[in-house]
Order: structure tokens, then C-alpha cells, then sequence
């Protein structure tokens, strides 16, 4: 069994040792100099030694009070500051998600003025995926969109959000030959992360593309803009350049392929703000 000293005599102390008065510790707590000096009184009995001593018209600490001082000043100041942090939290409820640097610029950044219409006081933080794996303490909610390179399988933890659709896009002036279902250029953009995503979509559509060389990029949306500069083939999915399609900067010769329910959410052990949380995901199947 821990022993610990009356955690309601604590404040008492600390604000005492703090401003060097009984009476000035007592205005600050909104307390009695009586109350106050009673409790500072009955701690000093348990620890059987004096922690204070007269010093003109206030107190100082003993040797023995600044050595129990230099213990709980730290831990009230970050008593306090938690309380703050728990408390701002609940008047302004804060989510942390994970999610890709691309489908954060791309899709939800131009779209969540909206959610912040319907939660005014709620702030939405972003902790960006890649290749080092986001910890599920670290985040509410963990977005995911690209089903080519994983399979949610039988996950409990995941809140279906929507369809997806892949297809291989080019810029119109790239020197592309079509075989059936095989398109043939000189360079394939991919982008830096393991798993074999051509394949696997060659896989589900039977469409193939065939290239000299492959040139690799670190993000998603590096991969779209070079291919909006004709460097070569890319395979995106279809609301990252929704614009680029409607405007002709980008053509899926091809098509696009929909795999179900690819849009989803990995709820994480965290989900601290629940309520926020569930409203968030609401927002998410309506527009996704």
C-alpha cells in the first residue's frame, strides 16, 4: 500500500511555500488563515518535523519543508495543468486522426469547412501516414482509402465509409498505345510504399500496364502531379484528382475499377472523444 501524505493538505502547503504566507495561501485558495494553518499544522505532526518556520511577518520553509517542496510543487503545477488541458477539452473537443498527406490535401482539407459548420468549437488535428505506422495511442481515428495495398479483411475495428475507385491516368499528350486491355508507355509513376499495387489491380481488372522504366516518388501526390506533366502512367484513385479528370488535365482511357466499402476508419483503443468521433464518421459516409 503506497503512503502518502493527506492529498488535501497539499494545496495548503504548496501555495504557503509558494507566496511565503499563511494568509496570502488562504486568499488564494479561498480558504481561512485558520483552516489553512490547521491543515499545515497537522501535516507537519504526521511528518514529525516543523516544515515551516517564522520568517517576520510570514513563514519559510524548514530544510525538511523545502525537501517535501520541491516534490509537490511540480506535481500540483502539472495537476493543474492537466485539469486545464481536460477541461478545454470537453468545452472544445479535440479529434486526432491519421491520414495520408494526400487524401488530407486533396479531398478533405477543401471539404471540412463543413463539418466545422455543424461543430463550431470542435478541432480536427492531423497526424500524417506513411511509411512508419501511426501508433493507436497516438490517434482517434486512423483513415484509409487505398485498398490495393491492404485488405481490411474480417477487422472489427473498422467503420466502413465508402467505395473506392482505381484507375491508370495519364496526362493527354503522353505517347500511350492501347492493347486491348494493356496500356503500353515508356514510364510508370509509383510511389515509394510496399505491396504490389499494379499487380494486384491487374489482378481484380485483367488490365496491365507495361512500361521501360518506373520512376518511384514518396507520396501519392507527387505521383498525380508528375503525371499531370506527362512523365508517365499513374494509378489513382479517382476522388484525389476528380478536378483533373472534369477539367482534361487527366484521362483514365480505361476507366475505373470500385472496390466496395474501400473507404473506411481503423478506430483505434484511444477514441477519446467519442461523440465527436461518431459525428465525424457520420460526416465522412455522407461525403464519401
Amino acid at each position: 500500500m503506497r503512503k502518502l501524505p493527506p492529498m488535501n493538505a497539499l494545496p495548503a502547503f504548496e501555495a504557503t511555500a509558494r507566496l511565503g504566507s499563511m494568509s496570502a495561501a488562504a486568499e488564494e485558495l479561498g480558504r481561512t488563515h485558520g483552516a489553512v494553518s490547521k491543515q499545515i499544522a497537522h501535516l507537519s505532526d504526521l511528518a514529525g518535523t516543523p516544515l515551516f518556520e517564522r520568517n517576520g511577518a510570514g513563514v519559510r520553509l524548514t530544510e525538511q519543508g523545502a525537501l517535501l517542496s520541491a516534490a509537490v510543487h511540480p506535481a500540483m503545477n502539472g495537476l493543474e495543468k492537466a485539469w486545464q488541458d481536460l477541461t478545454s477539452r470537453s468545452e472544445n473537443p479535440v479529434l486526432d486522426i491519421g491520414i495520408s498527406s494526400t487524401f488530407a490535401m486533396r479531398w478533405l482539407m477543401p471539404r471540412l469547412s463543413r463539418f466545422y459548420q455543424r461543430h463550431p468549437d470542435a478541432q480536427v488535428n492531423f497526424r500524417m501516414t506513411g511509411k512508419a505506422r501511426i501508433a493507436d495511442s497516438d490517434v482517434d481515428l486512423i483513415l484509409t482509402w487505398d485498398r490495393l495495398r491492404w485488405d481490411f479483411g474480417d477487422r472489427k475495428d473498422i467503420e466502413r465509409l465508402g467505395d473506392v475507385s482505381f484507375g491508370i491516368v495519364h496526362a493527354p499528350g503522353l505517347d500511350v498505345k492501347r492493347q486491348g486491355t494493356m496500356l503500353i508507355a515508356r514510364t510508370r509513376c509509383v510511389q515509394e510504399l510496399p505491396g504490389d499495387v499494379w499487380g494486384d489491380y491487374r489482378h481484380r481488372t485483367g488490365i496491365e500496364a507495361v512500361s521501360e522504366n518506373t520512376v518511384a516518388y514518396a507520396h501519392t501526390f507527387l505521383v498525380i502531379e508528375a503525371a499531370l506533366a506527362g512523365f508517365g502512367l499513374a494509378l489513382v484513385e479517382r476522388r484525389l484528382i476528380e478536378e483533373e479528370l472534369q477539367d482534361g488535365r487527366l484521362i483514365a482511357p480505361l476507366g475505373f475499377h470500385t472496390i466496395e466499402n474501400g473507404f473506411g476508419a481503423i478506430v483505434t483503443g484511444r477514441y477519446r472523444e467519442q461523440r465527436l468521433a461518431d459525428s465525424f464518421l457520420e460526416w465522412l459516409r455522407e461525403e464519401g
